[in-house]
C-alpha cells in the first residue's frame, strides 16, 4: 500500500509539473502573439518629447531618417504666436522614396484623434528625392504635412498644449 501511494503522489507531482510547463509555453505563446497583432506597421515609439529647439531624431526606416523640431512661429502683423512641431525626412538611399503616415496627437496627455477619431485629415504623404532632405516650415500656407500643432503662445491653455505624438501606420516605399 505504502508503494501505492508514493507511486501515485509520484504521479501526481509529474503531472502538476507537466500541466505547468504547458501553461508557461501557452502565456508565453499568448505574449508573443498580442506583442505581433499590436506592432503592426507603427513605428510610433515613446521619444522623450524636448522642446529643445534642435532637431531630435526620432527614428530610420528604410533609409529614411525622421527628426522632429519644436519652434515658435510667429506671425506679428497678422497676430499668430504659435508653437508648431517641425518634421524633417532625410531620405539616404540612392532613389527617390514616397513616405505616408497618420499623426496622432496628445494634448495634455489625452490623445486628441486616437482611434475612431483618427482620420484622413491626419494623414500625411510626401516624396524625398534620393540622397536629400526635406523639413516642415513655419508658414506654408495651409499645408500642414510636416507640420503639427503644439500650442497657442499668447493663450495660457494647458488643455491646448501637445505633450505627445506618434506617427503610426508609417510606410516608406521606393517611387
Amino acid at each position: 500500500m505504502h508503494d501505492f501511494l508514493n507511486v501515485s503522489q509520484k504521479q501526481s507531482s509529474n503531472f502538476k509539473i507537466f500541466h505547468m510547463k504547458h501553461m508557461l509555453k501557452g502565456i508565453i505563446s499568448l505574449f508573443v502573439l498580442i506583442s505581433l497583432i499590436t506592432g503592426k506597421s507603427s513605428f510610433a515609439q515613446d521619444v522623450e518629447f524636448k522642446r529643445s529647439g534642435n532637431w531630435e531624431f526620432l527614428y530610420d526606416v528604410e533609409g529614411v531618417n525622421f527628426y522632429y523640431m519644436v519652434t515658435q512661429c510667429n506671425d506679428t502683423a497678422n497676430g499668430y504666436f504659435r508653437e508648431q512641431v517641425l518634421l524633417k525626412l532625410e531620405n539616404t538611399n540612392d532613389f527617390e522614396v514616397a513616405a505616408d503616415w497618420d499623426v496622432q496627437m496628445y494634448y495634455n496627455g489625452t490623445c486628441f484623434n486616437c482611434g475612431e477619431k483618427l482620420n484622413a485629415e491626419h494623414h500625411r504623404s510626401v516624396v524625398v528625392a534620393a540622397n536629400s532632405t526635406i523639413e516642415g516650415r513655419c508658414f506654408t500656407h495651409g499645408d500642414k504635412t510636416l507640420r503639427i500643432f503644439s500650442r497657442f503662445l499668447n493663450y495660457n491653455d494647458p488643455v491646448s498644449t501637445l505633450t505627445k505624438f506618434e506617427l503610426i501606420n508609417l510606410k516608406v516605399r521606393q517611387k
